[in-house]
């Protein structure tokens, strides 16, 4: 049962072995041991199958139904999107670091924006290969972004 369980929460979330395995602080070898049955798990690695995974040992064992999904319980209190929902998935497979740099560049953007300093960020753009120069990549600013882009289009065929 726990093999069967192990495996139907990893695909419904997308995520290799190797994954779940890195997640857990296991090898990918055990990993893959625990979810064809070959190998028990011990109470300490079923603890944090159970924290990554958002769900009770008991679960994990079959001894209580499935869960509701957690994101689906959000998605219809808040009526999200399906675009907002995906934000939601993504977030939440990621580290916990990543999720830490994340909310930083996030909020760091919306305090740019509310005090109007956004343009003092810089946007990398890729340049195609012209008159000689190869593709490269610049940096510029928000305003000279748009002054590029309102600058009238030169015709293709010139």
């Amino acid at each position: 049962m726990l093999k069967d369980t192990l495996k139907l929460l990893r695909e419904q979330k997308n995520l290799t072995k190797k994954q779940v395995a890195d997640a857990i602080e296991v090898t990918e070898r055990a990993y893959i041991t625990y979810e064809y049955g070959q190998r028990d798990v011990s109470t300490g690695t079923l603890q944090k199958l159970a924290d990554f995974y958002g769900v009770t040992t008991d679960y994990l064992l079959g001894r209580e139904p499935a869960p509701d999904d957690p994101v689906e319980t959000l998605s219809r209190e808040l009526k999200l999107n399906l675009y907002e929902k995906a934000i939601v998935t993504a977030y939440l497979s990621m580290d916990t670091k990543s999720r830490t740099d994340l909310v930083k560049m996030v909020q760091t953007v919306a305090d740019a924006v509310q005090n109007g300093t956004e343009s003092k960020y810089t946007y990398t753009i890729n340049v195609a290969a012209r008159g000689g120069e190869p593709p490269h990549t610049e940096e510029m600013t928000q305003e000279e972004r748009k002054r590029i882009a309102n600058l009238p289009r030169v015709p293709d065929d010139l």
